[in-house]
């Protein structure tokens, strides 16, 4: 990075006051965008002289009102309604906008790690199941691939492990 003299530093801090971005005044000057706002804030080389900012001198952008997404409860019928249209073939980010839900809840309801399926934790592993993971890592299969094979964590596979060590 390149240490800027005192002149580099006015300039800049001008250049800023008249408008220009961080990041491209980062790139001209060879520093980062990081160093361009302690500069331009004086948090650093305030001493250097030129115009301080003071907050923003460009208008933020709007952000929505806190009020404008409200949390919506999973339901089970909402659940069923995310399988259902995704079952069916639309794309996971279109049913999370239509039902108001985030694209990452529509994952995790696909995934089974939310909304009413079974749980595969370890603590909810029958004896049937923690049996063939502690069989298939004896026969030398990844804690990953018994994961996948049986429809939960690599940390829940681990788990058991660790634990049937421990006994």
């Amino acid at each position: 990075m390149a240490r800027l003299s005192d002149d580099d530093v006015v300039r800049l801090r001008e250049r800023y006051a008249a408008g220009d971005s961080q990041a491209g005044l980062a790139q001209e000057f060879g520093v980062s965008q990081t160093s361009v706002s302690a500069l331009v804030t004086g948090k650093t080389r305030a001493d250097a002289g030129g115009p301080l900012a003071v907050g923003s001198p460009r208008p933020r952008r709007a952000s929505a009102p806190a009020s404008a997404s409200p949390r919506v409860r999973l339901t089970d019928a909402l659940v069923a309604q995310v399988r259902e249209r995704v079952g069916a073939g639309e794309a996971r980010a279109e049913v999370a906008s239509a039902l108001g839900i985030s694209k990452a809840s529509v994952d995790s309801i696909m995934s089974g790690r939310r909304g009413g399926a079974a749980s595969t934790r370890a603590g909810a592993l029958d004896d049937a199941a923690r049996a063939r993971i502690r069989t298939a890592h004896a026969a030398g299969q990844s804690q990953s691939a018994i994961a996948r094979e049986l429809g939960t964590s690599q940390q829940m596979v681990s788990k058991v492990l660790r634990a049937a060590d421990e006994d």
